[in-house]
This record gives C-alpha cells, structure tokens and sequence, in this order.
C-alpha cells in the first residue's frame, strides 16, 4: 500500500465495517438482479404456452423487486453514508494541518491550493470510494456473472457474437470520457478564474469608484465571461457527441442479438422466454462496460486528489507542545535579543542583522524606523510566526524554542499592520480567541477608544462586518484589532505600528486609555510616528536590518542622529 493510500487507514480502521456491510448489500443486489431477466423470460414462455405459472413468476419479480429497493437503499445507505464521513474526515485532517503550518508556507503557496483541496480534491476522494466502488463491483460481479449465465444457460455462441462490440464500447466510452472530463476541468478552470476576478473587483469596489475604471473593468469581465462561455460551449459539443455515440453502440450487441437470436428462435435452437433473457443479461452487461470510463476516470481524479492531500500532510506542521508544564510562567518576565540574525526563506539579504537587545520585565519600547529597516520581522520573530536561530531570542531568560507555540502565543497579544477583521459581529471580532463576558468586551473597546464608534452603529457590539471589516473606517479597523489584543490581558503586547490609520487626537486618547494598562506589562510599539513612542522607557531605532540607535527620547534627541532626523522631519511635515 502506497503512503498515500496509507492516510485513510485510521479512517477505515474505525468504519471499515459500516463500508464492507454495504459492499456485502451491493453483492446481494447484483445477485438478485441476476434471477431478474431469468424470470422474465420463464413469464414470457409461460404467456407463449398460456401456463398457470405466469401469475407466480410475477409474485417472485415484485418480492425481488421489493427486495432489491430495501436493500439498494441500504448498501447506498452505508457506502455513500461511510464516504461522506470520509469526506468530512480528509476536510479535518487538511483543516487542522493547514492551521499548523509555518507562515514560510503561505508566502510561498498561497491559500488557493488549500481551498482545493478541501473542496474538490476532497470530493474526488469521496467519489472514487462511493460512486467508484459501486461501479466496479457491478462491472467486475454483475458483468462476470452476467456473461458467464448467457453462455452456460442459454447459448456460447450467442453470448461470443453478442459482445464482440464491448470492447470498442468500452475504448469508445473511455476516449470520450476523458475528453469530457478534461473539457469540463477547462470549464472549471475558467469558471474559477471569473468568479476570483469578481469577488476581487466587488472587495475593491471603492478603488474601482475612485479611478472611474467601471468600463475597464467591465471589459475585463467580459473577456473573462467570454473565455468561459467559449470553455462551455467546447464541453457542450464534446458531451453532445458522447452521449448519443455511447447510447448508439450498445445497440450493435442489440442488433446482432436480435439476428442470430432470433434465427436460433425459428430454428427451434431458442425459446422466446431464453430470447428475453438474453437481451436482459446483456443489458446487465452492457451498462456496466459503459460506465467502466467513466470509473477510470474517477479512479485516477481519486488517486491525483489523494497524492496531492498526502503531499500537503508532508509538509513539517509546527507542533504545539515544546514545553514542560512550568513554561507559561516565565512569559511575563522579559525580552532579550542576542545577536539576532534572520533571513527570510526567499531572501538574498538577511533582514535583521546581530540585532541585540535588553526588555526589562515591564518596560515599554517603543520602535522607529524607516520602512523596511525590519520593525514588523522584530516582532513576527518574537511570535514565533518565524523561527529565528537558536539561541538568539529569549524570553523570561528562557530560549524561545523551549517555549510551546500555544503558551508563548497565549500570553502575547498582537497586532499586526493589516488589522484583518471577520465577517462576524464586531464583538465576535473582539472576543475572537475565546469566550468573554459582555463586561470584558466592552472594556477591551473603551480601552481602545473604539465604544463610542460602536455605540453609534444601529446595532452596536452586535453588528455585522462585511469582509475583511469593511464596514469599518481604517482607524475603526485598527482600534478594533487593539480591543482584541488587550482582552486578553496579555503578559507582553506587541503592537505594529496601529496609529497608522488614527488621527492625533485619537491617538493621545488611545495612549492615554492605554497607560494604566501598559504599565508594569512588557509591551514592545512599533510606529512610524515618533510621538506615539516618546514616552517609552526605551527608544529602539532600526536602520537597514540593525540597531542605530537606542535609549529613551531625550537622550536620543541629544546625540542628533537618526532619530533626531526623523523628530525633525516630523514637525516640519505637521506629524509632532
């Protein structure tokens, strides 16, 4: 057994008795379907003979019949009941792996790939276990059996002219479902590409607004649609041939029985009765040769989504348990930086370099810069969002590898420069990691100076946000994004950079709403604007990956470098 057909095991492990009670039904079934055209013929010999038996063939079909209901709902029951659970199980494995996948990932794949598997790669899966498995025990037991009853009760003869057209049936059947699968894929493909196009021109719309580009992008839509369009009506044409040409070759078989059938039948060589089961038993075999296309192709989507899950499952998850029991409660007592050198995995330059740096328990740093001079990699190492070298970040004098990922991000509150919000209530975005009380949301929001914008919405703390928040101003957004920081009650909060979107104003009220809170917590600020970190305990400017300079405002104002030029700068632009 392959790795990859390896990952299902702990799945069949657990419902491989659901599955193979509905393969056992399916068996039944095919069974059953055997005596059908049998008995079909036996009625029709008894009508030729006017015989007594006819009205007792008829009771043995319909109890068949009832049988083969009930037992048809059951195997679907438990086949297609189990591979949806299959389904749901692969979702979850994707899902819950995905999660726990380093941001080096995500730079380089993106979540397209995700979403596929987790929607189509998934559904193959399932299809190939249901639908597939149906197929082929009834191309494999019905047509076998089928096949092997014609020729040993009825005529060899027949049986070997009758079937001669299958296998070109079946080259035929598998050619053209190809085709149609792979003109389908194009559909999808096209498909695909308009509906990203317009869910991206609807999240931009007010860009779009702003430049008067509605024509441009109209054009652009309509090459998409046309693009599309033309995909469907290529797959329409390729499936308008494929079915007529698959439904008119069986009657080839059809056609040659009915000849030499019914020659057999004049010469005395054939009942009637064996004619009608004759054309009974090649219907049973001749559906099941059609459908064997269509099984290898679901067979091979299967086994490509399956490959591509387990390619996925390949890639090293970050594990949250690297921590003994005591870990957690070094969280609060400090920063320290040695040395600190860290590239990104696509990166020609490192982006900091021989960065080092003390945070005392409790200290506010503030961190300045101009862009790019590696502020926002700072704290994305400190989160572990990055792992940076061994032995060159601590915290609590604790190296931050030997710190789990789930205490380490527990205790941390961050914000990021893009505050991404949900489309969920603006309390649900606040309350986002965890449940809180009322009391506690409203609080996290009057620290962050945003209760009052929430109190004027129609339906306050239980508004809806559109996607990625945009029912919100960008300061909105960002206050928003600090109220879910700061409910947490964080032993150190990393902030990146938040007073970007927020006007003055809003700015010296939210330090000052945030001052009895930051105090005695470690709390690192990256901004670009000097006045949100002047009162800092520390001042750290960051130049080109390094330290250029740090200490506390006054004394970095004396020595007129770096950041004096920035302060300078900022007056003259109205920024202080």
């Amino acid at each position: 057994m392959s790795k990859d057909w390896r990952l299902l095991a702990p799945f069949f492990s657990q419902h491989w008795k659901r599955y193979v009670f509905g393969i056992m039904l399916l068996i039944v079934v095919d069974a059953l379907q055997l005596l059908i055209p049998r008995l079909i013929g036996q009625a029709v010999d008894a009508i030729a003979a006017d015989s007594s038996s006819l009205t007792q063939v008829l009771l043995t079909l319909l109890l068949i019949a009832v049988i083969i209901a009930g037992l048809r709902y059951g195997y679907r029951e438990c086949i297609m009941g189990a591979t949806r659970r299959l389904e749901y199980f692969l979702r979850e494995i994707v899902f819950n792996h995905a999660l726990r996948l380093p941001l080096e990932y995500y730079d380089r794949q993106g979540p397209g790939a995700l979403m596929a598997l987790l929607t189509n790669d998934a559904s193959a899966v399932r299809m190939t276990f249901g639908l597939g498995c149906i197929l082929l025990i009834d191309a494999v037991f019905m047509a076998a059996l089928s096949l092997a009853i014609m020729g040993s009760s009825i005529n060899w003869n027949l049986t070997l002219l009758a079937t001669l057209p299958l296998p070109v049936i079946l080259l035929v059947a598998t050619y053209m479902g190809k085709a149609v699968h792979q003109s389908f894929r194009t559909v999808q493909e096209s498909f695909s590409a308009l509906t990203d196009y317009s869910q991206e021109v609807f999240a931009g719309f007010r860009v779009i607004k702003g430049f008067a580009s509605e024509e441009t992008v109209s054009h652009r839509f309509a090459a998409l649609s046309q693009k599309n369009m033309d995909a469907g009506m290529r797959s329409s044409k390729v499936q308008a041939a494929y079915i007529p040409l698959t439904h008119a070759l069986p009657l080839l078989s059809y056609a040659i029985t009915l000849y030499f059938g019914g020659r057999l039948v004049i010469n005395g060589g054939m009942t009637i009765g064996d004619m009608a089961a004759f054309q009974g038993y090649l219907g049973l075999i001749i559906w099941p040769v059609m459908g064997l296309g269509f099984l290898l192709n679901t067979l091979e989507r299967g086994a490509a989504s399956l490959a591509r899950i387990a390619n996925i499952l390949d890639v090293p998850a970050v594990e949250a348990d690297e921590c003994d029991e005591n870990c957690a409660e070094l969280l609060d007592a400090g920063v320290e930086l040695r040395n600190l050198t860290f590239s990104y995995p696509a990166a020609i330059a490192p982006t900091l370099s021989n960065v080092s740096l003390q945070v005392a328990p409790g200290a506010f740093v503030g961190v300045v810069g101009r862009t790019g001079s590696g502020k926002s990699t700072l704290l994305k190492v400190l989160l572990r969002l990055y792992d940076a070298p061994p032995d060159s970040v601590f915290i609590g004098g604790r190296e931050i590898h030997g710190i789990g990922f789930r205490p380490l991000r527990t205790a941390i509150g961050y914000v990021p420069q893009d505050s991404l919000l949900f489309s969920r209530t603006i309390g649900e975005n606040i309350a986002f990691d965890k449940s809180y009380s009322r009391r506690e949301i409203e609080e996290a929001a009057r620290l962050a100076v945003v209760d009052e914008d929430i109190d004027e919405k129609p339906q306050g703390m239980e508004t809806v946000l559109g996607e990625k928040g945009t029912r919100l101003s960008g300061g909105q957004k960002q206050r928003v994004a600090i109220a879910r920081a700061l409910i947490k009650n964080p032993a150190i909060l990393l902030l990146d950079d938040v007073f970007s979107a927020l006007d003055y104003r809003t700015q010296d009220s939210l330090l000052s709403q945030m001052k009895l809170f930051l105090d005695g917590r470690t709390s690192i600020v990256v901004s670009q604007r000097v006045a949100a970190v002047r009162n800092a305990d520390l001042i750290v400017v960051m130049d080109a990956g390094r330290i250029a300079e740090q200490g506390t405002h006054g004394e970095l104002l004396a020595r007129q470098g770096l950041y004096y030029r920035l302060y300078e700068q900022q007056i003259v632009n109205g920024d202080e």
